[in-house]
C-alpha cells in the first residue's frame, strides 16, 4: 500500500475514534485516555528498555490507570475533591515495590518509572479539568479540549506543507532533521487561522483566548515534539511503536499534546477561571 495512503488511511481512524471518544460523554473519553495511557507508558519505558534499564513497566501503567480513574470520579461527584489526595497511593505504592524487587540499576529505574507518569500521567489526568470546570457549568463539555485538537492538527499539517514547499532552513538538526523554521512559522499561521474560525462557533472562550492559546499550542507543542524526537534519539528508534501504520507510536501522535495541556490548564485557571 502506498505510504501516503496509508497514512491518510490510518489519520482518518484515527480522527474519528478521537473525536468519537470524546463527543460520546466523559466515561468514553475516560476509556480512550487509558488506552492512550497504557500504550505511551509502554512505549515510553520501552526506549529506555533498549538502553539497558529496567523500569517497572507493569506496575507503571497500572499506576497511571489509577490516577485518571480517580481524577474522573473526582470530576464526574462520585468522591468529594479531598479524595484527590489518594493520589499519593499510586507513587507511594512503587516506592515500596522497588524495595521489594531486587535489580539492577535501582535508582535509575525508579526515577525512569516515576518520569513516565509525570511526562505522560500529569498531562492526560489534567484533561478533565480542561473539559469539566467552571466555565462549563461543571457538566462535561468538550468544546475547548476539541478546539485544542483542531488547532494542533491544523498546525501539523500547515508545518508539514510549509516545510515542504518551503523549508531551507533547519530548526533543530541535531534532534529533528525536517523541522525548518519555514515550516513552524507557516504552520503557525494555519494554526491561528483554525483558532480564529473556531471561536465563531464556541461560547465559551473569546476570539482573542483562542488567538493566545494558538500561539500557546504552537509553543508548546513544538517543544513537546522537539523533546520526544530526543528520547528516540537517545534510544536510537525511528518511532516509538508501530501499533498507528505511517504514524508511528501512539507517543509519536501525543509528544506535542502532553505540553500543551498543562500550559493550557494554566491560562484557563490562572486567566479565565
Amino acid at each position: 500500500m502506498n505510504e501516503f495512503v496509508k497514512r491518510s488511511l490510518t489519520g482518518a481512524v484515527f480522527i474519528v475514534v478521537m473525536m468519537g471518544a470524546i463527543l460520546w460523554n466523559p466515561w468514553s473519553l475516560l476509556i480512550l485516555l487509558l488506552g492512550i495511557s497504557g500504550i505511551a507508558l509502554h512505549e515510553f519505558y520501552n526506549m529506555f528498555r533498549l538502553r539497558g534499564f529496567a523500569p517497572l513497566v507493569k506496575a507503571g501503567i497500572a499506576s497511571g490507570s489509577i490516577i485518571l480513574i480517580v481524577v474522573f470520579l473526582e470530576r464526574q461527584s462520585f468522591i468529594p475533591a479531598k479524595f484527590l489526595t489518594l493520589l499519593i497511593i499510586p507513587f507511594a505504592g512503587l516506592w515500596f515495590s522497588f524495595v521489594f524487587i531486587k535489580r539492577d540499576q535501582l535508582v535509575q529505574s525508579m526515577i525512569i518509572t516515576v518520569s513516565g507518569l509525570i511526562y505522560i500521567l500529569l498531562p492526560l489526568s489534567l484533561i478533565p479539568f480542561v473539559s469539566q470546570n467552571e466555565l462549563t457549568g461543571f457538566a462535561y463539555n468538550p468544546e475547548i479540549l476539541i478546539g485544542i485538537l483542531l488547532i494542533i492538527w491544523t498546525y501539523d499539517s500547515g508545518a508539514y506543507i510549509s516545510g515542504i514547499l518551503f523549508g531551507k532552513h533547519k530548526m533543530a538538526p541535531s534532534i529533528s532533521p525536517k523541522k525548518s523554521w519555514e515550516g513552524f512559522f507557516g504552520g503557525m499561521v494555519f494554526a491561528v487561522l483554525m483558532g480564529f474560525l473556531y471561536s465563531s462557533f464556541t461560547t465559551m472562550l473569546s476570539l482573542t483566548d483562542w488567538v493566545i492559546l494558538s500561539f500557546i499550542i504552537v509553543l508548546t507543542g513544538t517543544a513537546g515534539d522537539l523533546f520526544e524526537s530526543l528520547l528516540k534519539r537517545e534510544a536510537g528508534v525511528k518511532d516509538s511503536g508501530r501499533i498507528m501504520p505511517g504514524h508511528g507510536g501512539i507517543l509519536d501522535r501525543f509528544d506535542s499534546l502532553l505540553l500543551i495541556i498543562p500550559f493550557v490548564f494554566l491560562y484557563l485557571y490562572l486567566i479565565k477561571i
